[in-house]
């Protein structure tokens, strides 16, 4: 049981619709994540301001 899963990937895998849009499926915190969830989870976290503008 030492092997790591993705949190989002083990939702997805796990939960219903239903369930991962309620609030008690969400784990707060640190958890492991895959390279592409981590990502986009970077990707997120940038915001907007990162992002190129088109002219």
């Amino acid at each position: 049981m030492k092997k790591l899963v993705c949190v989002d990937c083990w939702r997805r895998d796990n939960l219903t619709f239903k369930q991962r849009l309620d609030p008690a499926y969400v784990t707060p915190g640190p958890a492991h994540r895959c390279a592409l969830h981590g990502a986009i989870r970077d990707e997120l976290r940038k915001g907007p301001e990162s992002t190129p503008q088109a002219a």
